[in-house]
């Protein structure tokens, strides 16, 4: 129980460390990430650590290796699960839509981020990635996918397309 309180202090040390520099290996604060945003507790603590702060799948993280593991094993014996930002997007047809955004074959015209749904107007249509219902272009030949995708994935989705927007000079907009 002490070291799993020393491990969260550490982290919570490692957050505001690196809020204040605002400066992580990817340039981005963690106050403008969102890939933790499902997280409630010290699970978010630890996500915000791992993913963002601490930026251990960049390959100029800013911790040791060491940390990293001790942050992810932490978190996965606390929610039985994995890090967001370790979860990809397992929907086949917005992987073939973000690796089209990043190539320039398909351009974004608007993209709008609302309370967990992304909203974009491309070049090929629009599409919606996120929200309760099924996913479009999730399923069998870029049909919906039978039932919603879990929140995990959803937002490892929605992340690897506004990744792909910004890739390409494009911003997403969180409107207020």
């Amino acid at each position: 129980m002490r070291k799993s309180a020393w491990i969260s202090v550490c982290c919570l040390s490692w957050v505001l460390a690196f809020g204040a520099l605002a400066k992580t290996p990817d340039g981005k604060p963690p106050s403008q990430e969102t890939i933790c945003d499902n997280e409630e507790g010290a699970a978010y603590g630890l996500c915000v650590a791992y993913c963002e702060a601490m930026d251990c799948l960049d390959p100029n993280q800013h911790a040791s290796d060491q940390g990293c593991q001790s942050v992810k094993n932490n978190f996965e014996k606390k929610t039985g699960r994995p890090l967001p930002c370790t979860v990809v997007c397992s929907c086949p047809g917005l992987n073939d839509l973000s690796a089209q955004i990043t190539a320039g074959v398909v351009t974004v015209q608007q993209c709008v981020m609302v309370e967990g749904t992304l909203f974009l107007q491309t070049s090929s249509g629009p599409f919606t990635i996120g929200g309760n219902g099924p996913q479009e272009h999730c399923g069998p030949d870029g049909e919906p996918s039978p039932a919603p995708l879990p929140p995990n994935d959803s937002l490892a989705c929605r992340i690897a397309i506004r990744k792909a927007v910004e890739a390409r000079g494009g911003v997403c907009v969180f409107p207020e």
